[in-house]
């Protein structure tokens, strides 16, 4: 082999490597969604994944925080509403796999497939939809014999479920819930937007709900009050900004940075929806007598985010935020 062959095939696996690490290392701020990209890195077609889902729902997964992914048991209904990653942990035998062997093992960690409202997605130049076209490829690793949903249910070991809805539109659910308001060194404008928009927000997840209020309920409203005056105070007369140009508030004696007060509003209230969701989830399953496993596991992961949220509470409370 020449010389410049050798230097030609170093260069293209040099930007390839390139190309890999900035796909993979996006600033991902959710832990799955960096996850999910790091485990298919090898697979050119999932990361093609990545950006035409970009392009077809307008969701900027660098800005999704932690959080905008859900894990659930295969069995779960919760998958059957949004974004779904079927998940293996590592290898496993492909029971749907035939005569066909180069189908008989499943290699993993990876993602089996991904489906959209229940139905298997597919890429192509045009974007990511629900529905097979002349041009599409299945996402995923799309293993032959495995393409169903029902027995997506038997192989995998997890699924990672987004609403798109919440994020859709460059992550819209982000920013409705902080409405216009402008964060910067210099900017820091209509704090009654935000206020309306959190107020119609935690409205809106309250009017989900189909049992009866608890304490948490009463966190969730401390919290909105809390925030909702904190940037009120920030915004009234002079704007005071830390060493950093960043604007800061003050609460219970405390300063803090206004960034930190409206990531954790919207952080609280999206752990709120999904308190809510699963414990409906719990209230509908009590009726199937049949069905204990799901009522525990819901049961199991309303009380975590009500944990967390009463730790938003305290946070807020004491004047001690987290820094996003």
């Amino acid at each position: 082999m020449k010389k410049s062959h050798i230097q030609k095939i170093i260069r293209e696996e040099f930007v390839n490597i390139l190309r890999e690490q900035t796909l993979i290392k996006e600033a991902f701020q959710d832990p799955i969604a960096r996850m999910l990209a790091k485990t298919s890195g090898t697979n050119n077609r999932y990361l093609k994944f990545f950006n035409q889902v970009a392009k077809s729902y307008d969701i900027a997964f660098d800005k999704l925080p932690k959080g905008s992914f859900q894990k659930v048991m295969p069995g779960s209904p919760l998958t059957k509403k949004g974004m779904a990653f079927w998940y293996i942990k590592g290898n496993k035998d492909n029971p749907y796999a035939g005569s066909n062997w180069f189908s008989q093992t499943l290699e993993g960690p990876a993602v089996l497939a991904v489906t959209i409202d229940n139905k298997i997605a597919y890429i192509s130049s045009q974007g990511v939809g629900p529905g097979k076209t002349r041009q599409s490829i299945p996402a995923g690793k799309a293993t032959k014999g495995t393409m169903q949903v029902k027995k997506l249910k038997e192989l995998a070991d997890a699924v990672y479920v987004l609403d798109l809805e919440t994020y859709r539109g460059g992550t819209t659910g982000l920013k409705s819930a902080r409405a216009t308001l402008k964060l910067g060194k210099d900017k820091f404008t209509d704090d009654k937007a935000w206020k309306r928009a959190n107020l119609e927000r935690y409205d809106d997840i309250l009017k989900s709900r189909i049992g009866g209020r608890d304490q948490v309920d009463r966190y969730v409203a401390e919290i909105v009050k809390m925030a909702n005056q904190a940037v009120s105070d920030a915004v009234s007369g002079v704007l005071k900004q830390d060493k950093y140009g960043d604007i800061v508030t003050t609460i219970n004696g405390n300063e803090v940075e206004v960034r930190s007060v409206t990531d954790s509003m919207t952080r609280a209230l999206d752990t709120y929806k999904r308190y809510i969701q699963y414990e409906n989830q719990e209230d509908e399953e009590s009726q199937n007598p049949g069905a204990p496993g799901y009522r525990n596991y819901y049961d199991k992961q309303k009380k975590e985010y009500a944990l967390e949220l009463k730790q938003y509470y305290i946070g807020f409370k004491k004047g001690k935020l987290k820094r996003y």
